[in-house]
């Protein structure tokens, strides 16, 4: 006898979720491509800000704040038990490749977004460029015991900044934007401005999700205060179309 064993979207997100993002990223191939939405969004950044975005963060993605615990480790302590062995020495590592890029403003506190295998913790800080602010954030993931950072700054963290309201709209639910939009098991250093990189004018970046991939690409149109760039942010998801999210950013 022949059993079916399909499984519809939310049985598969929620496998993907807790504990079984691999799943996601191995059956990549089998689900794309798929039909694909576009949004087109205005942003300023004078809305752009660590805590803007990590309010949003524990609003749409609930990454859960976990107070009084990034401070000890950046001292050199180990976490008083409320972070996981082994990450401590990740997490240092992580924010002074944050503030060896000048991301030293208006540091957020520690918080966990995701469960499972699809769960990193995060934080944030931010620099004054000529445009306006640049937030970094970085990630730390834990894989079966293995620790990894990744680090996104201001033309992927405005995409992902943009892109959580559009997929709250859509009924996905706060873990399900967390694994369409936050890396997992990703291990990069995207940390530029909004000159592009190597002042270039344009930048580009991919990374997993517990539910799929994102790719981002940022094109400088007007350089100067007043002028804009644009970020597209192309989101790939299991059993969702593909949502192409394009952000005008304004400078200020």
């Amino acid at each position: 006898m022949v059993r079916d064993v399909s499984i519809n979207r939310r049985q598969f997100n929620r496998l993907a979720l807790f504990g079984g993002a691999s799943l996601a990223s191995q059956s990549y191939s089998f689900f794309f491509p798929k039909p694909a939405e576009a949004y087109n969004l205005d942003f300023s950044l004078r809305d752009f800000s660590t805590g803007q975005v990590f309010t949003r963060l524990q609003r749409l993605s609930a990454a859960r704040p976990v107070p009084g615990v990034l401070t000890p480790i950046l001292q050199g302590g180990a976490g008083g038990g409320q972070i996981e062995s082994g990450a401590a020495n990740v997490i240092r590592r992580a924010d002074q490749g944050l503030q060896r890029n000048n991301f030293i403003q208006s540091r957020t506190e520690l918080a966990r977004a995701g469960t499972g295998t699809a769960a990193s913790s995060l934080w944030g800080r931010q620099r004054q460029e000529g445009f306006g602010n640049n937030v970094g954030f970085a990630f730390i993931q834990n894989f079966q015991g293995d620790f990894s950072d990744a680090r996104l700054s201001g033309p992927t963290m405005t995409g992902i900044h943009n892109a959580q309201p559009v997929l709250s709209t859509q009924r996905l639910s706060p873990l399900e934007i967390a694994g369409s939009t936050l890396p997992v098991r990703s291990t990069f250093d995207a940390l530029g401005g909004w000159e592009g990189d190597n002042g270039s004018g344009v930048a580009f970046q991919q990374y997993r999700t517990a539910l799929g991939m994102v790719t981002t690409r940022y094109d400088l149109r007007q350089p100067g205060r007043g002028g804009f760039g644009d970020v597209q942010m192309r989101i790939e998801a299991y059993d969702q179309p593909t949502r192409v999210i394009s952000v005008r950013v304004r400078f200020t």
